[in-house]
């Protein structure tokens, strides 16, 4: 059986952006993408209405965008982060320090509202010292940041 003609309506992994137009198998379309609201015949109808959205969506990018890169000024600005923690003679912390602190403090810090997924962390803190911290503020916009764990006194 031959390939469906579809445009999708939304941005699907591996198969394509919004607005496009794709050529998939007929139950892939019968089955999800059209139930789903995820895809539609492309007339000349909906072409033109995903265009629009299309243009809405892209600019709505941008002010996101707009807004990470302003964040990312104010996270430059602040020089270092610094979080105090409980540690025992050899310098290792009772606990560890995760990205959710680090949000935490960032937030109270900037009096903005930073997500724990936008911080790059390998693998949680455990001892005292200096770190650099990477946050991924927007899919084109990244941000570092020096972390300071101190011991507490």
């Amino acid at each position: 059986m031959p390939n469906v003609k579809l445009l999708l309506n939304e941005k699907i992994d591996k198969l394509g952006e919004i607005g496009e137009i794709v050529s998939v198998k007929p139950g892939y379309a019968r089955n999800y993408l059209l139930p789903n609201n995820l895809a539609t015949i492309p007339t000349v109808g909906e072409v033109k209405r995903i265009q629009k959205k299309k243009a809405l969506l892209e600019k709505l990018y941008q002010e996101e965008k707009a807004k990470a890169e302003e964040l990312a000024k104010s996270i430059s600005d602040l020089t270092k982060l610094v979080i105090i923690g409980n540690a025992g003679e050899a310098g290792k912390l009772f606990g560890s320090i995760t990205a959710k602190d680090i949000a935490e403090r960032l937030g109270k810090e900037l009096k903005v509202e930073i997500s724990k997924k936008q911080i790059l962390l390998k693998r949680s803190i455990t001892d005292l010292g200096e770190y650099e911290i990477k946050l991924k503020l927007h899919n084109e916009v990244t941000a570092q940041i020096k972390l300071i764990v101190k011991q507490e006194e």
